[in-house]
């Protein structure tokens, strides 16, 4: 497999996490368009992380380094914004990451999958005045389809609510936005956010939040 085959996979070659027993989850930081830059509170929420997901929609790949200097960092491009043109974006990461934690497999994508699924969402949430907890739901019954053999947990953004949810055995976990949508603020919904999963060997594994 090519690295062009890895970077557009949506089941790509698991990544090795050993000793790996908690692990910090944001996504949807749209910066610089929604937020100029990381909020410092994202930063100290992610210390003590062994490792840091990103579940897309970063636009600017930027910020990256500075989360790498917390904990070693993996991300997945979100999907195609009118900010492409501009030159920032994240099109250039994997569509998806797949990671071995244990006995556990974990795969990660932001949701829409392809481009024309995004432009679906879009639709549907005009069109039927979908609510965010509604995006995730549509988001959960794809990524069911989708999802590799094996997977225990699948972790997404997208909607820009959190989100987590057990079905068949397998964990769908939304950290939620770590820059808060239109729709949110609007509706007061739910204030900026990372997630946690937490890993102890054969035991559930136990997912929190933490607002920024």
């Amino acid at each position: 497999m090519s690295d062009a085959d890895v970077l557009s996979s949506p089941h790509p070659p698991p990544i090795i996490l050993e000793g790996c027993r908690r692990i910090g989850v944001l996504a949807d930081t749209h910066i610089p368009h929604r937020t100029q830059e990381m909020p410092p509170a994202v930063f100290t929420a992610l210390k003590g992380s062994d490792v840091i997901l990103h579940a897309g929609d970063l636009e600017s790949t930027e910020i990256l380094e500075p989360l790498r200097r917390i904990a070693p960092t993996y991300a997945v491009r979100g999907n195609l914004h009118w900010q492409f043109s501009t030159g920032t974006h994240d099109q250039s990461l994997p569509l998806a990451l797949t990671f071995k934690i244990g006995n556990h497999q974990l795969w990660m994508t932001h949701g829409h999958m392809r481009f024309t699924y995004s432009v679906i969402d879009k639709m549907k949430a005009f069109s039927e005045q979908r609510t965010l907890r509604g995006v995730n739901k549509a988001l959960v019954a794809r990524l069911r389809r989708m999802k590799p053999e094996g997977t225990t947990v699948v972790v997404f953004g997208h909607s820009h609510l959190s989100c987590a949810v057990v079905i068949d055995g397998v964990l769908y976990f939304n950290p939620g936005a770590a820059a808060a949508s239109s729709t949110a603020k609007r509706h007061a919904i739910e204030k900026p956010r990372v997630g946690f999963l937490n890993f102890k060997g054969d035991s559930p594994i136990k997912f929190e939040w933490q607002e920024v």
